[in-house]
């Protein structure tokens, strides 16, 4: 019993030291309102094309010639929607969709963290799985869609793992971290709130969180406040993305005064949000990427430049092909120069 203590206690305590220096990154931006999806023109992904011509380990782009890092190291985090403790889902489909994404890229020779925030949006190929919960075919659709395919749980987890990958020419990420919407809420209140300015119009939504007020946020106004879209603002999800990472950086500047003062704040928030987590990282895995957070640099986080389509039924984002390619030779290639 007092080992399976100590191990939740490490558990949590890694994951709350990634949250306070992921969070970290969020704070040290001078001005969120900066770090919208940039527009430009662009092509729909319909399919999952080489970068550009592959031969063994090596890729040609450009005409150069490039071979993967490997000193490279990722981990997808994954919020979902869903509200309620998670459970399996006994059917090869749930109703859980990926509404925040986010690529942690740590480049171990520069001792560098890159954020890589991926638009839930996002038009990309997606794996349909079976009765089995293995692949029955792909489909082309929003990116969020993928984790609603499998078993809600680590299946629904991978599946999303597989559609970033399909996403970003099929580079590997090795762990995924994912939490539902309710862990929000419940974290937010074992610090006892996070204090903000709202930045959208949420008279339709919650009239108890006003535009332009600084307010101390209870859980339930801080699941709405990171979650809420329609009727919200300008009703996308680029200025949703814009608010999470508000919240994260709010958040974090909380709990690190709130972990000074209480001795019991690990365990709280363990009990707190241990129903709404699904991990493939072991306790070591967390633990140094809670280190690496800590002490690598924080480079500036990025997001895929695209446009947004937003006359259909369903919101579409659409990455710019060719800069999507050079970003993602720029994160996970070196140039080989012969």
């Amino acid at each position: 019993m007092k080992s399976m203590k100590s191990s939740t206690f490490k558990l949590l305590a890694a994951l709350f030291s990634a949250i306070i220096a992921l969070g970290g990154i969020f704070f040290g931006m001078s001005k969120v309102e900066d770090y919208f999806v940039k527009k430009a023109d662009a092509n729909i992904i319909s399919s999952v094309p080489a970068t550009s011509y592959q031969e063994k380990n090596y890729i040609y782009h450009n005409n150069k010639k490039y071979k993967p890092k490997d000193y490279v190291d990722t981990v997808l985090l994954i919020g979902t929607d869903s509200q309620g403790k998670i459970y399996e889902s006994t059917a090869y489909n749930n109703q859980n969709k990926a509404d925040f994404l986010a690529l942690l890229i740590f480049d171990n020779n520069n001792k560098t963290c890159t954020v890589l925030q991926i638009n839930r949006d996002t038009i990309t190929e997606i794996n349909v799985l079976g009765v089995t919960g293995e692949k029955a075919g792909t489909i082309t659709g929003q990116i969020a869609l993928a984790h609603t395919y499998g078993n809600g749980l680590e299946q629904s987890c991978k599946n999303t793992v597989k559609a970033v990958s399909n996403f970003l020419y099929q580079i590997e990420i090795d762990n995924y971290l994912s939490m539902n919407m309710d862990a929000v809420s419940a974290l937010n209140d074992v610090v006892g709130g996070v204090e903000l300015e709202i930045l959208d119009d949420f008279s339709e939504l919650d009239p108890s969180l006003i535009q332009g007020e600084t307010i101390l946020l209870n859980g339930k106004q801080a699941l709405t406040y990171v979650r809420g879209r329609g009727s919200v603002g300008d009703m996308t999800n680029t200025s949703r993305m814009v608010r999470q990472r508000q919240y994260m950086a709010a958040f974090a500047e909380k709990i690190k005064i709130a972990y000074q003062s209480d001795d019991e704040l690990v365990l709280n928030a363990y009990n707190a949000i241990t129903d709404y987590t699904v991990t493939d990282c072991s306790i070591t895995v967390l633990s140094e990427t809670a280190e690496r957070l800590s002490d690598y640099k924080i480079n500036e986080i990025i997001t895929p430049e695209g446009i947004t389509d937003d006359t259909k039924e369903y919101v579409e984002f659409h990455a710019d092909n060719e800069k999507l390619k050079d970003l993602i030779i720029n994160l996970f290639y070196d140039e080989i120069k012969e």
